[in-house]
């Protein structure tokens, strides 16, 4: 049996991107990040 992957936190690198949705519909800035 193969067993379940479990990524240790010193193993995740989080990438965050800043993102300006000045006047911007919410629905619209969610479809342009996906």
């Amino acid at each position: 049996m193969t067993k379940t992957f479990s990524a240790k936190p010193a193993d995740v690198t989080h990438e965050w991107f800043v993102i300006d949705a000045t006047d911007k519909v919410l629905g619209r800035v969610a479809s342009e990040v996906a």
